[in-house]
């Protein structure tokens, strides 16, 4: 089996004084472990354990990218490796070459002042490397981009050269982006645009998908005006797993599917909710017309994500996820009814529907829980008393014997258990028998819920102490009410800065309890109630809840009495964006 082992001039390289150059790093990793690492790489072949070869490469990256000294004494033996074709990790050792070519590469890639250090070097090495944007393996080829991805100029010339989809997918994302932030001369731009207007019409759909795509950064409505074409490209069944195929980006490793594209599409559309929700709904149409499960996976995929984000896609989620809740697939209806569920109320019309899949065990392919349990939430949230039987008993049965539950918080995820029952007030007449039996269960085993179940007793304003306790339940990060005229300079800053501040709770109950609005903070909730936006800092179902509950707020602070300020006092003035 063939290494590169003759690729390196070992003698230059063990004539470094590698000893010198110290130790690197926090754990002091020598400086002459360099020689043995690049030898170890060097000797690899394409039966050489994949982890060993992984490690050897962390260690040498952490080893150059850590101390200039060893990464430019280093530089010219990796580009000895990197354009050996023999070598087992030639696109890592590229991409290597990528980030110590940040500190030195000369400008334009082709000339430089010889200096010192390792603007130097790479000086010297810059005819050499070069090289590898026209290596005859595409994967190599694709890693030499980041060579020159910082600058439109060397991009534009690799296009003309450039074969390969896969190559010139990247090329065309990278070359859209970073065309955006220079700031190009009137031909340059030109060129630029020619580019990718002409590909608008290529005969291969990739590229064109590629060409909108990169064409976004500079021109905010390239996306919305490809609508048409994008839906046709990116619903066809025949050209689905040619993105899988050659739709590299220069920051990821593995290539993006058909559905990933989408996602790409539907986030450039969100500003404009109505175009972005219209493109859902048609990925979801055509999913269900030509039997594609996973471009109907996709497409309620990004109508929850529009949903957690714009509370007026809600009309149009709506019909999407309730046409969805008998669909054959086990993931597509888990997702639709988690979406009806977040809805809340406005899925009240669907309630037969979902009380039909109570019993469903379809389960999501990453998600824990089932369609019946999403339905049983969906009900709970519409206030349906179909689910109130033996509803605890369900919520709390996953947790038996459970070392607690694994979820990233932007999932959509089943609803924690206190999320389920503190809305319930209303039955709690019903239910209470039950959250006791449960919280007693849990205090004897030391079981997850206990927390879960004492601040739902204490949201239904029941005594939620635990046996020997004496100290007022207060919930757990329950601060204490502001004072009115610090609650009215947080709704102010709210509105203003349009970004989340976590005491906007606290303020707008202050303001309630103080019982009177000024006109500069009337004006500025009447902004916020008309936000577009999640008044919440979550990324999942919450961010539905907990904006529900500040609207609520927003609303019973507008209903107080406006009070004007003594006379000669001036009003604060009222924030004019949201």
């Amino acid at each position: 089996m063939r290494d590169a082992l003759d690729a390196v001039d070992w003698r230059a390289l063990d004539a470094v004084d590698w000893r010198a150059l110290g130790a690197v790093g926090p754990d002091g990793h020598p400086a002459t472990d360099v020689p043995k690492l690049l030898r170890r790489i060097a000797r690899a072949n394409p039966t050489t354990r994949p982890e060993a070869l992984e490690r050897a490469y962390c260690d040498l990256q952490n080893l150059l990218l850590g101390s200039t000294e060893v990464g430019t004494a280093a530089l010219p033996f990796v580009v000895d490796l990197a354009l050996d074709p023999k070598t087992v990790l030639r696109p890592d050792l590229v991409d290597l070459l990528a980030s110590l070519a940040a500190e030195g590469e000369p400008a334009d890639g082709e000339a430089g002042e010889a200096g010192s250090g390792r603007a130097a070097v790479w000086w010297q090495q810059w005819p050499r490397v070069r090289r590898l944007l026209d290596d005859g393996d595409p994967v190599t080829r694709r890693a030499a981009l980041g060579l020159i991805s910082d600058r439109t100029a060397p991009l534009l010339e690799r296009w003309t050269a450039e074969t390969d989809p896969s190559v010139q997918v990247a090329l065309l994302l990278a070359l859209g982006r970073i065309a955006a932030e220079e700031d190009l001369t009137e031909r340059t731009a030109a060129e630029v645009r020619a580019v990718l207007d002409g590909l608008l019409h290529d005969e291969n759909p990739v590229l064109r998908v590629a060409a909108v795509i990169a064409s976004a950064p500079l021109d905010p409505r390239a996306v919305p005006r490809a609508h048409p074409m994008l839906l046709e490209i990116l619903t066809d069944p025949v050209l689905a797993p040619e993105f899988g195929t050659v739709w590299y980006t220069l920051d990821c490793e593995l290539p993006y599917e058909r559905n990933d594209v989408a996602s790409w599409v539907v986030e450039l559309l969100a500003p404009d909710t109505t175009e972005a929700a219209s493109f859902v709904t048609a990925l979801a149409d055509t999913g269900s017309r030509i039997g594609d499960a996973e471009l109907r996976r996709c497409a309620l995929d990004e109508a929850w994500r529009l949903l957690v984000r714009r509370p007026s896609v809600a009309a149009a989620v709506l019909p999407l996820a309730a046409g969805l809740l008998a669909d054959p697939d086990d993931d597509v209806r888990y997702k639709a009814a988690h979406l009806l569920a977040v809805l809340g109320h406005e899925a009240a019309p669907y309630a037969d529907r979902l009380a039909a899949l109570l019993d469903d065990p379809g389960e999501s392919r990453f998600f824990d829980g089932t369609v019946g349990d999403h339905a049983r939430w969906a009900l709970t949230r519409i206030g349906d008393p179909r689910v109130l039987p033996d509803l605890v008993e369900r919520l709390v049965a996953p947790y038996r014997d459970m070392q607690g539950r694994g979820y990233a918080l932007s999932d959509p995820r089943q609803p924690d258990v206190a999320d389920v029952l503190r809305p319930l007030r209303a039955h709690a007449g019903a239910l209470l028998p039950a959250v006791r039996e449960a919280l007693r269960d849990e205090v004897s085993r030391a079981g997850w819920l206990v927390r879960d179940l004492r601040d739902v007793l204490h949201a239904w304003g029941e005594n939620p102490l635990l046996p020997g306790e004496v100290t007022p339940y207060r919930q757990p990060g329950e601060p204490p009410l502001p004072e009115p005229a610090q609650a009215a300079a947080a709704v102010l800053a709210h509105a203003a800065e349009g970004e989340w501040h976590g005491t906007l709770s606290t303020a707008l109950d202050a303001l309630t309890q103080h019982g009177h609005l000024t006109p500069p903070v009337r004006d500025a909730l009447t902004a916020l109630r008309a936000a577009d936006r999640r008044f919440s800092e979550y990324g999942d179902y919450r961010a539905v809840l907990q904006d529900e509950e500040i609207r609520a707020r927003i609303d019973r602070a507008l209903a107080l009495p406006q009070r004007c300020p003594p006379a000669g006092h001036a009003l604060p003035t009222s924030p004019t964006t949201v």
